[in-house]
């Protein structure tokens, strides 16, 4: 009996090891879908751009960079940019983005957030929103199936990339340091919930994803709302084309 029930706990084990492997493959696949969609539809629209060259070492992507950009006008110079896109949104009306101030590792320790991370090399994010997609609907979950998302799939892309700086300048006049921030983190994982979720206060919310179980990773985050993000950009657009 004993050896059945280690057995059987085994197995889960093993299964849900291979469903948390398969998510993050599944997550790894869309982002190069969406990557390649960016390269092909943005990056080499030579009016806008006169150089990129996506930063495929991992030493370099864990450290805030996906894309290294210069603009054609001149006025951005080999800028480090990291994307940032509302994948899992995909045929989704959002109005907001989000601001990563820690999540909980693989460890179950919290962990710095890459917005609050000053480590990182980043000092450009392209915000991305995958506004139509011809992507299957889920029905029974009543969600879009964004795991299966191809390139040629997306039919309409919102985006704008907006300086770090120019947000955390926004933030600070809004009263929001980056250590009000921390510490701010650090009062809603004490308390264990958001006090008005998502409800916006001089045009700054925060939200706890603490509920949801196949969110392991329980991040805090701060959210900001688009049109904030298109009036800090330094250029911005929507891409209506899906050949690639």
């Amino acid at each position: 009996m004993l050896k059945f029930v280690f057995l059987t706990f085994f197995i889960y084990l093993c299964n849900k090891k291979t469903i948390m492997t398969s998510t993050r493959e599944k997550d790894t696949v869309v982002e190069r879908e969406v990557a390649k969609f960016l390269d092909k539809n943005l990056y080499s629209n030579t009016d806008m751009f006169s150089e990129f060259a996506r930063t495929d070492c991992y030493e370099e992507q864990i450290h805030g960079s996906d894309v290294i950009l210069s603009t054609s006008d001149n006025k951005l110079y080999r800028k480090i940019v990291d994307e940032k896109v509302a994948i899992s949104r995909a045929n989704v009306d959002l109005p907001t983005f989000s601001l990563e101030l820690s999540f909980i590792n693989k460890i179950g320790k919290k962990q710095v957030g890459w917005f609050l991370d000053t480590s990182k090399t980043t000092e450009y994010y392209l915000f991305g929103w995958i506004i139509k997609a011809d992507i299957p609907f889920n029905s029974e979950t009543g969600k879009w199936e964004y795991h299966e998302l191809k390139c040629d799939d997306i039919r309409e892309f919102q985006w704008a990339l907006v300086s770090r700086q120019k947000i955390m300048k926004f933030l600070e006049g809004k009263g929001w340091t980056l250590d009000k921030l921390s510490r701010q983190d650090d009062r809603i994982r004490e308390r264990g919930y958001v006090k008005n979720p998502k409800t916006f206060i001089d045009d700054v919310s925060f939200f706890y994803t603490n509920k949801n179980p196949r969110m392991k990773e329980k991040p805090v985050n701060l959210l900001l709302k688009k049109e904030t993000y298109m009036e800090l950009a330094d250029l911005k657009g929507v891409i209506q084309k899906n050949i690639c």
